[in-house]
């Protein structure tokens, strides 16, 4: 294998007489074996030519005698080698590049173009605006498409990509993007001596994409695991599995991932592939996080719009970012007069991206059921956070005779409900105890279950006293926390 130098002319105009004139010059370097694709990759990164909407035209001249010769494929350039190894010099046989617009070659075809006696031909016009062809074939806007050919529409380029990511993934190979832009999308094998390619372009500068040509004929070896291994891309993956997550009931593990994947498609996934391709596949439904955040103020509008005395608030921090979010529906604001007068207030994790926690207030109906009367989104569980939701309750249910809050003791909560309702009962939830009593205490804990609840429940004194002597014959300690607490707190 040797280097030939090659001089280029570009920029130039061929004229009657055959000859190339007016150009500009430059060189490159290639191997004496290269193929037809490198040889016009290598020009076209030379020259800056964007091949994604040009097309390079390749010629030289062998004497005067005879007209240009042009270069179209790998035997042409072979040809061409074979010419300029007699004479290696830089000057000798220089190829002269000619540069045609991509859109205007799609347009020529055999049933919009005529050669008259002088040999012209006649492209279509054009019109100032974009048109979009009309096709019989449907449109195709899904990425799952399991069958793809040539002459398919799809709606946009990103479709296209995402079907052919699909199919990658289903019939076991793996592809390169040999070219790529808002015109064309071109890909290959990654194996260098392959011949499946694909390659699909705008209509007419539209959005959508027509499949031009598909070769699906694979000379490689697909059994090679490279190609297995570098395709399991966790987008790819996601939109496999999107239907199995379409109802919120349906539970579908990352570990059911790896064993469907490696039944259905032979695909030996890791767990944390799975587990990302889960969280793809639920963000393809429910959207991005910071998407969802973006859209709260427009939700809280509809929100007051259709539920009239509503009371909804929405906080940002002192750089324009979201703080807290509180929602009170009229609805629970109308049924809390027929309620007890008892709130229970309890903070719970979010899983989101950018977690924080959501805080909620309820109580129980004439049914004995429970009945939501206000939730909210904050940071943390801290001070300022449950201050400014009793703020907002206050506002939306006022403040009712014999009303009392029942928590878990959070200390933010005992110092918020002080502040904002002075004087307010406030007690324990009894299984936020138990729990504490589970955690902190390492034995009887089934003795200790019956006794506790029993003690809770206990609707004289002398039956409360007799169970607590119970408890304490178990262990003191336990007698000892509770008392802390304070009997009244959770206890009738």
């Amino acid at each position: 294998m040797s280097k030939i130098p090659i001089m280029l002319k570009s920029n130039g105009n061929w004229d009657n007489y055959g000859r190339f004139r007016d150009f500009e010059v430059d060189a490159i370097v290639v191997d004496d074996n290269a193929s037809y694709g490198i040889l016009s990759s290598t020009i076209a990164e030379q020259l800056s030519i964007d091949t994604s909407d040009k097309i390079i035209e390749i010629k030289y001249i062998v004497n005067e005698n005879c007209p240009p010769m042009e270069i179209r494929n790998d035997m042409g350039v072979r040809a061409y080698m074979e010419t300029k190894k007699e004479n290696k010099n830089l000057g000798s046989y220089p190829l002269c590049i000619s540069v045609r617009d991509f859109n205007m070659e799609l347009a020529i075809n055999n049933e919009s173009t005529s050669a008259g006696s002088s040999g012209s031909l006649n492209l279509l016009e054009f019109p100032s605006s974009p048109a979009i062809e009309e096709y019989q074939s449907e449109i195709i806007t899904e990425s799952t498409q399991t069958y793809i050919e040539e002459g398919q529409v799809y709606q946009d380029k990103q479709t296209v990509a995402a079907a052919m990511k699909n199919y990658s993934v289903m019939h076991k190979f793996q592809f390169r993007v040999k070219r790529s832009s808002h015109r064309s999308y071109w890909l290959i094998c990654v194996a260098e001596s392959c011949k499946w390619h694909f390659k699909a372009t705008s209509i007419n500068d539209s959005a959508m994409f027509k499949i031009r040509s598909f070769s699906r004929q694979h000379t490689c070896c697909l059994m090679d695991e490279t190609f297995i291994q570098r395709k399991r891309t966790a987008a790819v993956l996601g939109s496999m599995v999107v239907p199995k997550y379409c109802d919120p009931k349906t539970v579908y593990t990352p570990k059911d991932i790896q064993t469907d994947m490696l039944s259905e498609h032979g695909l030996n996934l890791s767990y944390m592939q799975a587990w990302r391709a889960k969280e793809k596949a639920l963000q393809f439904l429910r959207g991005n996080p910071c998407d969802s955040y973006n859209k709260l103020p427009k939700y809280f509008y509809i929100l007051e719009k259709n539920y009239p005395c509503s009371v909804v608030k929405l906080k940002k921090a002192a750089d324009d970012c979201f703080l807290y979010a509180f929602v009170a529906l009229c609805t629970s604001i109308n049924g809390w007069q027929h309620c007890r007068p008892v709130v229970v207030v309890d903070g719970t994790f979010l899983k989101s991206a950018y977690r924080g926690i959501m805080l909620t207030a309820s109580t129980m109906d004439a049914a004995g059921t429970i009945f939501p009367l206000a939730y909210a989104m904050v940071d943390s569980e801290n001070d300022a956070s449950w201050k400014w939701f009793f703020e907002q309750f206050k506002e939306a249910y006022g403040e009712r005779p014999s009303m009392c809050v029942v928590s878990d003791r959070h200390e933010s909560i005992l110092k918020a409900t002080s502040v904002v309702y002075p004087g307010l009962a406030h007690y324990s939830c009894m299984w936020h105890i138990w729990t504490n009593i589970r955690s902190k205490f390492k034995k009887g804990h089934l003795q200790l279950h019956e006794l506790y609840f029993a003690t809770a429940r206990s609707y004289t004194m002398d039956e409360f006293n007799e169970r607590m002597l119970k408890i304490e014959e178990v262990d003191l300690r336990v007698k000892s926390y509770l008392y802390d607490i304070g009997y009244h707190r959770w206890s009738r």
